[in-house]
């Protein structure tokens, strides 16, 4: 039986999309579509003839347990009602966000949450689907799921809408060339054809143009969400050069399991900002790091600039006096963060003479992922939302240096250190 004559088995009738994403034998299968193009439930039976075929075992994982459940239920349905499988569910009584079914022939399915990341090691898999991956943390894909394909080669498919330009873009854009062990697919609610063409064109009366062509186009452009909608990649990215006796300023924020962040900015006449360089590096000590500074400085310095030292997150006082003593010296940054977030939003907007007052180095990557991605969310128990506090730390870096160099600095009264 072909992988068509199967599908016709269970009553699914794959849209002409659906079978260009089908008939890809891609190891790492990205699918970005618009809402209610079918996306999980083609999923769902791209990894059903992996369950029934061999013993397997693949897990569905979602930001939340509720996200996971329509790809685990597809699978389920199909396999008690259309298939006739003998098949038993349980509930991990240990785990209430985690529901697994296992198979006759031993395949094992499990429907489990990223909401405690630490739950997310331990087993091998033979696939991985991302339900709804863009609300998914990139830290939990990086960190605890991907290693779960190593040993078996396992497979992995990424099913979801995208949300502005964040982690999954950078997914996406991995498989655009063909040829390779990732393949991207893009594709439009309208490229479903049971959905009607009638309430499409409603949505795109009612809804803003880039909200629309985000939850239904499938494109990569929304900003609704983001917490710095005035970012843009084309203006605010480009190559940047100072001249000899330019002073330099780093912005630091402290981590181990998190990254550690340094950003080298220099303020120009205009009161420009310019993000020179990024230091983006995790699991490392503070005399490795503090080497790593002192190296970039040096290079800094054999270009005429001249240091005058840097500002980091109040709260790690003994990881600045650590930094002092290793010959990098700090001061306590202002961390109030609505008044940060205003410091860099007037940055990042056109002037009266219609400059701006920020500008990136291309070679400043995780800044400028971090930008497009660091999204407003609403905690548990707040009535307003604030940006979410994960893949933000080149964010609260540039934060305490806008701070910290709000005015124009008074160029004769700086005491140059490093």
């Amino acid at each position: 039986m072909n992988l068509y004559d199967f599908y016709s088995s269970l009553g699914y009738e794959p849209s002409a999309a659906q079978v260009v994403f089908h008939d890809s034998d891609a190891r790492f299968k990205v699918l970005i579509a618009g809402a209610r193009f079918g996306k999980s439930l083609a999923a769902s039976k791209d990894v059903l003839r992996d369950l029934v075929c061999g013993q397997t075992r693949g897990w569905m994982v979602g930001p939340t347990f509720t996200l996971a459940r329509p790809e685990y239920e597809y699978v389920v349905n199909d396999a008690r009602s259309r298939l006739r499988l003998a098949v038993s569910e349980e509930l991990n009584s240990r785990r209430s966000e985690h529901a697994f079914v296992r198979f006759a022939n031993g395949s094992e399915v499990h429907c489990v949450s990223a909401s405690r990341p630490e739950t997310l090691l331990g087993q091998e898999v033979d696939w991985m689907i991302l339900c709804e991956a863009a609300h998914l943390p990139r830290e939990s894909y990086e960190r605890f799921l991907r290693a779960r394909l190593t040993s078996r080669e396992g497979r992995l498919i990424v099913p979801t809408t995208p949300r502005g330009h964040n982690w999954i873009k950078g997914l996406y854009d991995r498989g655009i060339e063909p040829g390779r062990a990732w393949q991207s697919f893009r594709f439009a609610t309208w490229d479903n054809p049971r959905v009607a063409a009638a309430e499409i064109e409603a949505a795109r009366s009612e809804l803003p143009a880039e909200v629309f062509d985000e939850q239904f186009g499938g494109a990569f452009v929304a900003r609704a969400g983001r917490v710095y909608p005035e970012f843009e990649r084309a203006v605010h990215v480009r190559p940047v050069s100072q001249s000899a006796g330019t002073l330099f300023w780093r912005g630091v924020d402290f981590g181990f399991t998190n990254p550690f962040v340094c950003l080298w900015a220099v303020l120009d006449r205009d009161d420009c900002l310019h993000i020179v360089d990024e230091y983006y590096c995790a699991g490392a000590t503070l005399s490795q790091h503090a080497a790593e500074i002192k190296r970039r400085d040096e290079t800094l310095l054999a270009q005429g600039l001249l240091c005058a030292g840097g500002v980091a997150d109040p709260s790690g006082r003994v990881e600045r006096e650590e930094l002092a003593n290793l010959g990098v010296a700090l001061w306590p940054a202002e961390n109030a963060l609505l008044a940060g977030i205003d410091a860099v939003r007037q940055r990042l907007r056109p002037r009266a003479d219609r400059t701006r007052g920020l500008a990136i180095d291309p070679s400043c990557a995780n800044l400028v992922r971090e930008f497009e991605g660091y999204c407003y969310e609403r905690p548990v128990g707040q009535c307003e939302p604030l940006p979410g506090k994960r893949d933000d730390h080149c964010m609260d870096a540039l934060r305490y240096l806008c701070m910290s160099l709000g005015r124009r600095v008074d160029w004769r009264g700086v005491r140059l250190f490093c």
